[in-house]
């Protein structure tokens, strides 16, 4: 009898032990530890990293709110910037992504592609659809809408392959999939609401709206440089490895990494980039390096919502400090459509 409650106990301390994850390989236990909770895809090698891998990095710029197809002056700055930024970050060989919305329309109605002209300089194009968060959007409007962007982006004679702005109560994973669309990025906390209640980690809150849930996901720093494949809403932080949509993590925001790193904001809004910026996204850096692995495909990206112009010595004072590790090997520049090559091809 007492050797069989022995042998319960063991069960029991086994049971607990196998599911502390961020997520999971279809079939693995659901979470049921305190975050922040650290797995591996079923595509990343077995044991320990090794510290020694390399991170394919760009910074993922959000084109919005410039009320750009209403505006021309308004349009012509935000297109100055754009070109102006495109211009330094490929001074230091450094590519950008840039996810469009209302900057789509402002191309299409001043007759200045400014999208083709990035992608034929080398940035990467893709969608920021900002759909799908209000509860009372059905999932045919949200899917219809996804649609509708995407082909009017394509119009412009760019290639379309990833969104954003799609975190979603409803199964956000089935509208990229129907859309064509091969990966995801910039998934925050909100996006746990699509799953089946049993799989949301611990941590979910009942989120109000894409902006109350705006911390991205993975919470781990660990995962945040491994993307994983993906069917459905419903399990969406499963790994699967048949899945059709690639969910690229989001990284630390451009210019407010310090206040993120620090607790002090989420979602990179409302502070001025400045040296402690800089500062924090080395820390992060140094620490992202150390949970890469050789034998996987790493990636990382800045998040940056361009709403207003940023002080450009203090940018290409960022460049730099990224340049370092450029030099070094261990950061290789790159766009958001060139990653879901590299990572299928890995």
């Amino acid at each position: 009898m007492k050797n069989n409650k022995i042998l319960f106990i063991i069960i029991i301390l086994l049971v607990f032990s196998a599911g502390c994850s961020a997520f999971f390989d279809k079939g693995d236990t659901i979470p049921t530890d305190e975050p922040p909770l650290v797995s591996k895809p079923e595509s990343a090698s077995e044991g320990t990293p090794d510290g020694e891998g390399d991170i394919y990095f760009t910074v993922m710029i959000h084109l919005e709110g410039w009320d750009d197809a209403r505006s021309e002056e308004k349009f012509e700055r935000h297109a100055e910037l754009v070109r102006e930024y495109a211009s330094l970050f490929e001074t230091y060989g450094a590519v950008m992504t840039l996810e469009s919305k209302e900057f789509t329309d402002g191309c299409i109605q001043w007759g200045d592609n400014v999208l083709k002209e990035m992608e034929t300089r080398g940035h990467g194009i893709g969608l920021h659809a900002d759909q799908g968060g209000s509860k009372k959007q059905s999932f045919e409007e949200f899917n219809r809408k996804v649609g509708e962007m995407k082909k009017q982006l394509e119009s412009l004679d760019v290639t379309v392959r990833h969104v954003s702005g799609v975190s979603s109560d409803k199964d956000w994973v089935k509208v990229c999939i129907d859309n064509g669309f091969e990966a995801v990025t910039g998934v925050v906390s909100y996006s746990l609401w699509s799953l089946d209640e049993s799989l949301r980690p611990v941590g979910f809150e009942p989120y109000a709206s894409p902006k109350e849930g705006h911390a991205a996901y993975p919470w781990d720093p660990a995962m945040t440089i491994m993307p994983w494949r993906t069917s459905s809403g419903s399990d969406w932080i499963i790994n699967d490895e048949a899945g059709k949509l690639i969910i690229i993590p989001s990284g630390l925001g451009l210019t407010a990494a310090y206040e993120e790193m620090n607790g002090l904001t989420e979602g990179g809004a409302g502070f001025e980039f400045d040296i402690k910026d800089i500062e924090a996204w080395r820390d992060k850096l140094d620490e992202l390096l150390a949970y890469t692995d050789s034998n996987t495909v790493n990636t990382y990206y800045a998040a940056w919502s361009l709403g207003g112009p940023v002080d450009t010595d203090l940018l290409e004072k960022w460049l730099q400090m990224i340049d370092e590790y450029v030099r070094d090997g261990r950061i290789i520049w790159t766009n958001i459509p060139d990653m879901i090559d590299i990572y299928n091809a890995g």
